[in-house]
């Protein structure tokens, strides 16, 4: 946990008007930072897969509302596999050959070069949504 002591004393110190923290909702951090501010799925914010991630956040932040909150209403990828037995893809058990099935992880293409860089990529749907209902903080 030595990066998230450094990351915690780097918000001490700059005092941002908000920050993030995010892992895997089933991720060791919250042993560390306890309970997180907020869980969501990529799937909400159009992403059409599974990978529940916490957030512990600070200051001013503002959780965006959720786009979808049926997975029957978002639109599906059909390209992506799920496992059997499974209503969802999800994220963590896609290769990182599926980027090419995910337009919106295009741009970071180049800088995908195993499965653990694929899976830490961000829904760019959440991406956008933290970003617009933050902005004007």
């Amino acid at each position: 946990m030595f990066l998230v002591n450094h990351c915690i004393r780097i918000i001490k110190e700059c005092n941002p008007k908000w920050w993030v923290i995010e892992n895997p909702a089933n991720g060791r951090l919250k042993d560390v930072l306890g309970k997180p501010n907020y869980v969501y799925q990529p799937w909400q914010f159009g992403s059409p897969w599974t990978k529940k991630t916490a957030l512990w956040t600070g200051g001013d932040f503002v959780m965006p509302d959720p786009i979808y909150n049926s997975w029957a209403d978002v639109p599906k990828n059909e390209f992506l596999y799920v496992r059997p037995n499974r209503p969802k893809p999800a994220l963590a058990f896609l290769h990182k050959s599926a980027i090419k099935y995910i337009p919106e992880f295009e741009p970071f293409k180049s800088f995908v070069k195993n499965d653990a860089d694929f899976r830490s990529l961000c829904s760019q749907g959440f991406a956008q949504a933290m970003f617009v209902s933050n902005s004007t903080i």
